[in-house]
């Protein structure tokens, strides 16, 4: 873990985690109950300990991971019982051509996604 100024002696949390750990493992959980006033709240407190952005991107990448697994299959299981299995239909997931900013089917991804 990187930070931006090393403390000599890093506080402990009643949990006996440091106080590092403890806010980068808070803040990934802010993100996991879509808790945005825990999330300022810990950020801040990271950045006060000297935190850099990149390991609190880090911590906020695998909450993402995370809390996107169950989705996925959940998009999964939706396709692959509610379509064909042709590819098509997309269940309410993105098209490509979303993440672009372009509407679906605009990509030419024959999504059918309409």
């Amino acid at each position: 873990m990187t930070t931006q100024t090393e403390p000599t002696t890093e506080p402990s949390t009643e949990a006996g985690l440091s106080e590092i750990t403890f806010n980068l493992v808070a803040l990934g959980a802010a993100i996991g109950a879509n808790a945005e006033r825990a999330f300022k709240a810990h950020q801040t407190r990271l950045e006060a300990l000297g935190v850099s952005k990149e390991d609190m991107i880090q911590a906020v990448n695998i909450a993402l991971r995370v809390k996107g697994d169950p989705h996925q299959m959940m998009m999964a299981l939706a396709e692959s019982t509610l379509t064909d299995g042709s590819g098509g239909g997309c269940c309410g997931g993105a098209c490509a051509c979303e993440a672009e900013g372009k509407e679906k089917g605009d990509c030419g991804d024959d999504c059918d996604c309409r």
